[in-house]
């Protein structure tokens, strides 16, 4: 188990060094037979400077056995201040004891194991992760906008995954393109992670050295492009990153809930507005409230979003299904936009109470159909 690798460091590579509270780690573990060759950190994630993402390679040998596993595994190393009171662990520990089946199990990212390392910076969590090849702020980035199949298949397994967590009395409170995170529903194999390139750190002359930075950086080694031509049958969605805050909003304003403009504690309908506004982007490619937050107070933005509630769906369901078709490719089929824009309808009300449930989405005609 990755647990007991925390005590030997081997070498030493680097993080995507973002504050001191972010410490340089190894790039090989080795403890009881099990060693762990880090080839990547520094995966675009970095939210609020709170944790670092790297690839991993785990390899395990069984002394008595002629038995050697080697998986990819992805590794989250969270801040040292924030990893001893760890809201995503206790949320992760909590759904990993659940006896439970249910199909959305599959859709939110499960914890394979945690292990914590020393640093010159303190002590740091370390959570493992199954792989996954890209996220929604990637997939999003296309030329075209998404075929029905496509967008029906991936809201699917979003859903799924929420209602899980919902069914636990959970809810996610930071749903956005980042935390949808996507892979291939098959194993993955070694050639699809490439091997580090390092460059050694030179200090210029006369600056201070900082023995917390890295010795040497490594470029990113996650392939890009990889699941552009995949066929969405192949792709497998998860729910990640479960840290959000219940009574601070992180989410980024424009996919935040109107009730989460002003001080108010979340609850699962603010997943159920953030949804509706994710699948709105994944199917055309733009988002639903194109407002520019930085440099934007939150009185501005609650301003600028009811401007934009109004034009959209002041007149019912009907003008709101010709904003989406004008920006739908006409193969879409018209029934097809019809039936998303009353799906993403019925998870856009401006009053929470009145927004469909998980369970209600899950059996929309637009997915079903």
């Amino acid at each position: 188990m990755l647990s007991n690798l925390s005590k030997s460091i081997v070498r030493e590579a680097t993080t995507q060094f973002t504050s001191r509270t972010l410490s340089t780690t190894g790039i090989g573990l080795l403890q009881n037979g099990h060693w762990v060759n880090f080839l990547q950190f520094g995966l675009p994630k970095i939210q609020g400077c709170i944790h670092v993402i790297s690839f991993a390679r785990d390899y395990q040998t069984y002394p008595f056995q002629s038995l050697r596993l080697e998986r990819y595994v992805t590794l989250m190393m969270l801040k040292a201040d924030i990893s001893s009171n760890s809201r995503e662990r206790s949320i992760l520990l909590q759904l990993s004891k659940l006896d439970t089946y249910h199909p959305g199990k599959n859709h939110v990212l499960q914890l394979l194991d945690q292990f914590e390392h020393k640093g010159p910076n303190g002590l740091h969590l370390c959570l493992v992760f199954p792989v996954m090849m890209s996220d929604g702020q990637a997939m999003t980035i296309r030329e075209k906008p998404r075929c029905p199949g496509y967008v029906r298949e991936i809201s699917k397994q979003i859903l799924l995954g929420l209602d899980y967590l919902h069914d636990q009395g959970l809810f996610h409170g930071d749903l956005q393109p980042a935390n949808i995170l996507f892979t291939l529903n098959c194993d993955l194999s070694g050639g699809m992670i490439t091997e580090p390139e390092f460059s050694p750190v030179n200090w210029l002359p006369g600056v201070e050295v900082d023995n917390s930075a890295p010795r040497y950086l490594m470029s990113s080694q996650r392939p890009r492009g990889l699941l552009d031509n995949a066929a969405f049958s192949t792709l497998l969605v998860k729910i990640g990153d479960l840290g959000g805050d219940d009574f601070l909003p992180v989410t980024p304003m424009a996919l935040r809930a109107p009730e989460l403009l002003q001080p108010h504690p979340g609850n699962e309908k603010v997943d159920i507005w953030a949804l509706g506004c994710l699948i709105f982007q994944l199917a055309t490619n733009e988002p639903l409230f194109p407002v520019e937050s930085f440099g934007c107070t939150i009185d501005e933005f609650h301003e600028i979003l009811r401007s934009v509630m109004h034009e959209l769906f002041e007149h019912g369901n009907q003008k709101f299904a010709i904003h989406i078709s004008e920006r739908l490719p006409t193969y879409f089929g018209k029934e097809n936009t019809e039936e998303l824009a009353n799906f993403l309808w019925s998870a856009l009300h401006e009053r929470p109470e009145d927004r469909e449930s998980t369970t209600g989405l899950l059996n929309h005609s637009f997915l079903v159909g």
